[in-house]
This record gives structure tokens, C-alpha cells and sequence, in this order.
């Protein structure tokens, strides 16, 4: 009852919001408290998990909870202060589609696909990981409901509606794209995270080139629903640059006899 009165109120207020977005021209503002973004967090894990079943599998389990934990060891050294305190979590859905998604407010999803991909690589899956926190972090979809681009999806994760409502709520939720600066600062976010935490970089990179030949591949559908910015060269370029300016790498290249 709490929550769908909260979402009501949140409803109409990020309608006002939106039209005064859409009048001053204000995006990429994030004007929702940090308490806003967990309970929204929480609906939409609820909505995911009512459509998506869980995968119990005590390894796989295991592997992307230990790996999200160190993640996050990686991500407050990287954030000191400014990291925000929100009830992270990480699980797998048992689904085939190569994916991983995260909510506002902390929640993360592996897909069993996905971990299929990345096989005994801890470094890729670091990197895949860790950019999802970038993303929570980086308060990136928090920034599109302020911006009225998810209001209506506010407003119906707190109706309790049909199971027609919910599928469509957590595909949504799967589907989410972010813009291109987003799914940037994601990566920079994600490759200072992994290396902190003390796994290679380079998996993020390694995870791009590997998405570039499944799409070329006969698991081109598989992909269909991976959510991230279109990959393009320019985007691994980048990657290897910001991999290049890390501090170990840079102090590796002055060295003698390199």
C-alpha cells in the first residue's frame, strides 16, 4: 500500500516535472532522491523476477555474487565519499539471451547466456558488472525518469496491474537504452571499477570484440535484447585509451627496456 501511494505521488509530480523539463530544455538532471531511486529499484526487481525466472545454479550464483562484491570493493576505492550507499544486489536469470541489466538503486542481473559467453573469463564478466554499477552509480536511468523519458513507467511499476502490465514493465526494464554519453561514462566508470577491484581491464574489451563476432554469428538473434549502445569501433578505441591511461599501465610503458 505504502509503495503504490508513494508511486502515485511520484507519478504526478514527475508529470509537473516533465513539463517543466520540457519548457527550460533541462535533461541528463537527476531530480530524484536516493530513497526514490531504491524503491524504484525495488518495484522494477519485482517486475523482472515475476517475468524472468531466477537461475538457482549454486555456482553460477555464487560466481556473479563473488564477482559483483569485489566489484563493488573496486567501486567505492574509485568513488571514496561520493559513493552512493544503495542495497546492491546481484543475481542470474535463467534465459539463453546474452544480456545483463541494472535498476536505480542497486539491483544487478546476469544473464545465465551471458555467462555462458564469457565461460571461465572473471575478467570479462568483471567488466560487464562493473559497467552495470556504472550505470546505478552514475544514476543513468534515474536521469531519464527526471527527464519524463521513463515517467510513464514510474507511474505503472506502483498500479500493481495485470500480468499483462508487468511483462511489459520488466521489458522495458531489459530493453532500457541509454545514450551514447551514458553508455560512455558507463564504460569509464566500469574500467576504473574493474581495475581497482584487481581484474584486467581489458575484459571489457575482450567482451565488445566478442559481442562484434556473435553478431556476425548464426546467434545474431540471441542478441537482439542486449542492452547497451550499438558497438562500434570507436567505442573499443576508446576503451583501450582509457585502459591505456590507467596507472599501472602507464608507469609499465616508462619503463626501462620497454
Amino acid at each position: 500500500m505504502r509503495s503504490t501511494v508513494w508511486f502515485r505521488r511520484t507519478g504526478l509530480l514527475l508529470l509537473l516535472l516533465s513539463a517543466m523539463l520540457s519548457l527550460m530544455g533541462c535533461r541528463g538532471t537527476n531530480l530524484l532522491s536516493k530513497q526514490d531511486e531504491i524503491q524504484i529499484g525495488k518495484e522494477g526487481s519485482a517486475a523482472i523476477e515475476k517475468e524472468y525466472k531466477l537461475d538457482t545454479d549454486p555456482a553460477r550464483v555464487a560466481l556473479v555474487q563473488e564477482v559483483g562484491q569485489r566489484v563493488l570493493e573496486g567501486m567505492r576505492k574509485v568513488e571514496g565519499k561520493r559513493a552512493p550507499d544503495f542495497p546492491y544486489s546481484f543475481k542470474v536469470l535463467d534465459t539463453k539471451e546474452i544480456n545483463a541489466v541494472s535498476l536505480p538503486g542497486g539491483p544487478v542481473y546476469v544473464f545465465r547466456g551471458l555467462l555462458e559467453q564469457v565461460g571461465d573469463d572473471k575478467d570479462m564478466l568483471a567488466s560487464v558488472i562493473a559497467h552495470e554499477v556504472g550505470h546505478i552509480v552514475g544514476r543513468h536511468a534515474a536521469k531519464q525518469i527526471s527527464s519524463s523519458i521513463l515517467a510513464d513507467l514510474a507511474i505503472s511499476l506502483g498500479t500493481k496491474g495485470s500480468a499483462q502490465k508487468v511483462a511489459s514493465i520488466a521489458t522495458s526494464l531489459v530493453m532500457l537504452q541509454y545514450s551514447r554519453d551514458d553508455e560512455y561514462d558507463a564504460d569509464r566508470r566500469g574500467i576504473l571499477y574493474t581495475h581497482a577491484a584487481g581484474y584486467d581491464a581489458e575484459g571489457l574489451v575482450r567482451f565488445f570484440e566478442k559481442l562484434q563476432k556473435l553478431e556476425k554469428s548464426p546467434m545474431k538473434g540471441l542478441l537482439a535484447n542486449l542492452r547497451t549502445h550499438p558497438l562500434t569501433e570507436n567505442r573499443i578505441l576508446r576503451a583501450k585509451k582509457l585502459i591505456a591511461q590507467l596507472p599501472d599501465r602507464q608507469s609499465a610503458s616508462a619503463a626501462p627496456g620497454q
